[in-house]
């Protein structure tokens, strides 16, 4: 029994080890499964499969963690754009569509998450809360300038009287937690804030993107995401 922990924590070693000597310009694992041999044709499973059903995104951010307040809205676009150009589901509602219900609705804010998925005729509902965010005007840390962390999870709007069935994944109450970094490098070659925010949501659509639909280990090496 000894003997096989031992051989686990020798395997991590060496995943931290391998990792620390890749470059920076890799994607998030594209690089590292590249150097351990797995070929850029090696296909990256989903984490889950979204079922073919009208799907809608939706950003929470209760604590008003971000500063750019437009990372929100583009995660939003960005991540159903991503979902529908690599057929993860095949009818995504539009932010514009969900911003005219809002005004038309007055009781908009008290609705559910699975609730105002039902109310706009989604079956999906991938909800996404911000549990931090970090961009400092001034950059002090060359590694991460700029971080957006979230809590992904979907729900099933026509169980959105049924606590108990509502979450179709993951299994954790918390959510999957995911974060999205840019770095000082990254970050300075961007022009303002709204850049920063731009590129943030970007990113981060891609790789909540990749949690649902299979991909390759070549497409995260090129993407550089």
């Amino acid at each position: 029994m000894k003997r096989s922990h031992s051989r686990i924590v020798h395997g991590g070693c060496l995943f931290v080890f391998l990792a620390a000597f890749l470059p920076a310009g890799c994607g998030r694992y594209g690089g590292l499964a590249y150097f351990m041999g797995m070929g850029r044709g090696t296909k990256i499973e989903p984490k889950y499969v979204l079922p073919d059903e009208k799907t809608i995104v939706l950003v929470d951010d209760p604590a008003e963690r971000v500063t750019y307040p437009r990372t929100r809205d583009l995660l939003e676009r960005y991540l159903g754009e991503e979902l529908l150009g690599h057929k993860a589901v095949s009818a995504v509602i539009s932010p514009d569509s969900v911003a005219r219900f809002r005004q038309a609705d007055s009781k908009f804010e008290r609705y559910s998450a699975a609730t105002l998925g039902q109310k706009v005729g989604a079956k999906n509902v991938i909800w996404i809360e911000v549990r931090d965010f970090f961009a400092p005007t001034e950059i002090e840390d060359t590694s991460t300038a700029a971080k957006i962390t979230v809590a992904i999870k979907v729900l099933n709007a026509d169980e959105s009287e049924r606590a108990a069935k509502v979450r179709l994944w993951p299994t954790d109450e918390s959510g999957y937690i995911h974060s999205t970094e840019l770095n000082a490098v990254q970050v300075h070659k961007l022009e303002g804030d709204n850049a920063v925010a731009t590129e943030l949501a970007r990113r981060a659509a891609i790789q909540i993107g990749r949690l649902f639909y299979q991909h390759t280990v070549g497409e995260v090496d090129d993407s550089g995401v």
